[in-house]
C-alpha cells in the first residue's frame, strides 16, 4: 500500500445539528430484526447520517458521536444491528476547540484544548521541538500513542462516549504501522523509526483494545498495515488483532476516473491474505471500498471478493462508500447481494475461484487475462435472465443466484426526507420526496406555516431563544409527514458555528489518509 487514506470525521459544521433523532425513514420492505447478511455503513462524512438512507438494513452502522440518538430507532426497526462510534486513535484536532475549551461530541478520543493546555507532552515533535501535524491536513496533531497517560486518558473519554450513547462499540480509524504520508520526509523524534512507531502503536492497541472489549464494548481498529519490505505486515495484522475484535482494511479505486485504480493480482492476493487472518482467528473482518456509484463493476468485485472469503459466524461485513459524493444513500442490490449461507469451502475452478451459497454462486477472477467459468446448472444473473455459464474478464467478479431465485426488488421509493440547519435564530429546512404543491412546516408538535412546495423554508426564532426545537413536514392538510428533525439553538451550537466560520467554510473533517490505497505491491 502507498500513499494512503481516510477522513479523520465528519464537518464541524455537521456539529451544529449536534443529532438528529428519528432520521430512520420507514421502509415496510425491510423486516424488523432483519439486517441484510453481512453489510455495513459507514457514515461519517457532512450529512453522511442523514442522506444514507435506510440505516436499520445494516448489520453495522458506524456514526459519529453526536449521531447517538438515531440509535434507539435504528435498533426499533432492527434489534441487531450493532453501532460503532468513530473515534481516532492517533490524532487530535484543533478545530475540534473553540475558545479554549473543547468542543462536545470529539471524533477524536482526546480533545486538542485539553491536551495542550494540560498534556502538551503528549504532542509528537521532530528532532527540533515543533509538534507534527499530518502533511495532508495542517490542523490534525499527532499524539504519543505510546505514552501511557495519552492511552488511559483516550480510553476513559472513548468509555464514557460509549456508555452516554448507548454504542455497541468503536470504530478507532488510524490504528497505522506506519506514518510515512503523514510526516512526508518529517521524522518524529520519540519515534525516529518505522518500527519504534509500530511498538508505540501496538502498546496502545493492547491497552485500548482489552479496556473496551473488557467492558463488553467491540473495538475494531481501521488498519493500515502497508507492505514494506522491511517487515511483515501479515505478522503485525495477526499480532495486532489479538488485542481487538477484529479490523478494517480499506480499498479505494481510482478516484474521477470511473475506473478501477486497484483491481489487479497483487489487490485480491492482498484481500485474501488479509480477510484469511481474521478467519482463522474468529474475529470481525470490516471490508471498506470505496468507488464512484457508476462502478458497478467494483461493486461486484468487492462483494465477490468478499463472499469468497467470509465466514459468517465471525460476524463480518462489506462496505461501499460511494465517491460522488459521499453523502449520499450507498445501497446497491449489486454490493449488498445476499445469496444466503455457504455450502461449502471457496474452491478453484481453472483460474478462477469460485464458493456456493444456499442461495446461489461466487465467482472471482483475480488474473489478468479473460475467464469463461463453465456452471453445472442454470443461475440467474443480475437482470433476472438464466445462464449456464460466466465470462469475467481480468480482475473481475460474478454473483449468480440459484435457479428458480428471481433478482432482488429494487429498494421501496423513500418518503418525505427533512434535513435541517442553523444560522443565528434561523433554522433552515430542506426536503425531498413530496409531490403536492403545499407544504405545512411543523415546530415543536404545532404547525407554524403553510407554504408553497419548493422544498426548503427558513424559520426566524425569536432574540436570544435557546433550547431544542423539533421540526417536520407534511404534505398540506395529509398525514404524509418526514421525520422528526431536531435541532440544537442556544450557546453549544453558538460555538460550533464559530469553530466552522473559522475555517472558511471548510466543511468537511477528514479522515486522515489520501484516497489512494496500496504500495509497493
Amino acid at each position: 500500500m502507498n500513499t494512503a487514506s481516510r477522513r479523520l470525521v465528519t464537518a464541524a459544521a455537521a456539529l451544529a445539528l449536534l443529532a438528529l433523532p428519528g432520521t430512520v425513514r420507514e421502509q415496510s420492505a425491510h423486516a424488523a430484526g432483519s439486517p441484510q447478511a453481512s453489510i455495513a455503513a459507514l457514515r461519517i462524512c457532512t450529512g453522511c447520517a442523514q442522506s444514507g438512507g435506510d440505516l436499520s438494513r445494516y448489520k453495522y452502522v458506524i456514526l459519529n458521536s453526536w449521531d447517538a440518538p438515531m440509535l434507539p430507532a435504528l435498533r426499533a426497526h432492527n434489534p441487531g444491528l450493532r453501532a460503532l462510534v468513530y473515534k481516532n486513535l492517533t490524532f487530535t484536532v484543533s478545530y475540534g476547540c473553540q475558545g479554549g475549551v473543547d468542543l462536545p461530541y470529539q471524533t477524536t478520543g482526546v480533545g486538542y484544548c485539553d491536551a495542550d493546555q494540560h498534556h502538551p507532552e503528549w504532542f509528537l515533535t521532530d528532532p527540533t521541538g515543533d509538534r507534527l501535524n499530518s502533511a495532508g491536513y495542517p490542523q490534525a496533531w499527532m499524539m504519543d500513542v505510546g505514552s501511557p497517560s495519552y492511552q488511559a486518558k483516550w480510553l476513559s473519554n472513548v468509555l464514557a462516549d460509549v456508555r452516554a450513547g448507548g454504542w455497541d462499540g468503536v470504530f478507532m480509524d488510524d490504528t497505522d504501522a506506519d506514518m510515512g504520508w503523514h510526516l512526508a520526509g518529517r521524522t518524529i523524534a520519540r519515534y525516529p523509526t518505522s518500527a519504534s512507531w509500530r511498538a508505540a502503536t501496538r502498546s496502545m492497541l493492547a491497552n485500548a483494545g482489552p479496556g473496551l472489549t473488557s467492558d463488553g464494548f467491540l473495538a475494531v481498529p481501521n488498519l493500515y498495515t502497508p507492505w514494506a519490505s522491511s517487515y511483515d505486515a501479515q505478522a503485525t495484522w495477526q499480532d495486532w488483532i489479538q488485542f481487538t475484535s477484529g479490523g478494517a482494511q480499506e480499498y479505494y479505486t481510482k478516484w474521477g476516473s470511473g475506473s478501477s485504480g486497484w483491481f489487479s493480482g497483487n489487490d485480491w492476493t492482498y484481500r485474501q491474505q488479509f480477510h484469511a487472518i481474521t478467519e482463522q482467528a474468529g474475529k470481525i473482518f470490516l471490508g471498506i471500498t470505496y468507488a464512484p456509484r457508476a462502478d458497478t463493476r467494483t461493486m461486484r468485485w468487492a462483494r465477490a471478493n468478499f463472499l469468497l472469503f467470509d465466514q459468517p459466524a465471525n460476524g463480518g461485513a462489506l462496505m461501499y462508500e460511494l465517491s460522488d459524493p459521499e453523502a449520499q444513500d450507498p445501497f446497491s442490490p449489486v454490493w449488498g447481494a445476499d445469496i444466503g449461507s455457504p455450502d461449502g469451502a471457496r474452491f478453484q475452478v481453472g483460474t478462477a475461484w469460485r464458493r456456493n451459497f444456499s442461495g446461489g454462486t461466487a465467482i472471482v477472477n483475480p488474473t489478468t487475462g479473460t475467464v469463461t467459468v463453465q456452471l453445472e446448472r442454470p443461475y440467474f444473473q443480475e437482470d433476472g435472465s438464466s445462464t449456464t455459464s460466466v465470462t469475467l474478464g481480468p480482475t473481475s467478479g460474478a454473483i449468480l443466484r440459484s435457479e428458480g431465485q428471481p433478482p432482488p426488488p429494487p429498494p421501496p421509493p423513500a418518503g418525505v426526507v427533512l434535513s435541517a440547519t442553523i444560522s443565528g435564530r434561523y433554522v433552515h429546512l430542506s426536503w425531498s420526496g413530496m409531490t403536492s404543491t403545499r407544504a405545512d412546516v411543523f415546530r415543536n408538535g404545532a404547525r407554524v406555516a403553510t407554504v408553497a412546495n419548493n422544498g426548503a423554508y427558513t424559520d426566524r426564532l425569536a432574540r436570544r431563544v435557546h433550547g431544542t426545537f423539533s421540526y417536520r413536514v407534511c404534505a398540506a392538510g395529509t398525514s404524509t409527514c418526514s421525520q422528526s428533525v431536531s435541532v440544537q439553538v442556544g450557546s453549544v451550537a453558538s460555538s460550533v458555528r464559530a469553530v466552522a466560520a473559522s475555517r472558511t467554510g471548510r466543511a468537511r473533517l477528514h479522515r486522515l489518509r489520501p484516497r489512494a490505497r496500496h504500495a509497493r505491491h
